[in-house]
């Protein structure tokens, strides 16, 4: 019963996360009937790109765990009791959600990092050259 009800959470926040990364690059997905709300929001600044997928990175970490305590709660309370093996399948697709988030996450950064860089760069250069 617990796993289920922290199940709901994490794939909350795992659907939002792949909704943003599949709009993220194109223009044309500002104008798809569902997805121009995710695509217009995610596509206004490499800021506010890099801080969606942070947040919701940072948001992962904790639905996991809370997913992988409803695990074992109702492992304790079943008359088997806890199994190592349905914990670790569970910590192994956790890991390897957050692999793949992490690499998304982090190049937004370097997207964000080399517009600040270049519109620092356009600030201090004079614009007669």
């Amino acid at each position: 019963m617990w796993t289920e009800i922290l199940l709901i959470p994490f794939v909350i926040i795992l659907v939002v996360f792949f909704l943003f990364w599949i709009v993220h690059e194109g223009i044309r997905w500002q104008k798809h009937r569902f997805l121009g709300g995710f695509a217009r929001f995610i596509q206004h600044s490499p800021g506010r790109a890099f801080f969606t997928f942070f947040l919701l990175f940072i948001l992962m970490i904790p639905a996991s765990l809370f997913l992988m305590t409803g695990l074992w709660l109702d492992a304790l309370a079943s008359p088997l009791g806890p199994q190592r093996v349905d914990v670790v399948n569970v910590m192994l697709l956790l890991f390897l959600v957050l692999a793949f988030a992490f690499p998304v996450m982090y190049s937004s950064l370097g997207t964000w990092r080399n517009a600040r860089r270049a519109e620092a760069e356009m600030k201090v250069r004079p614009t007669g050259m």
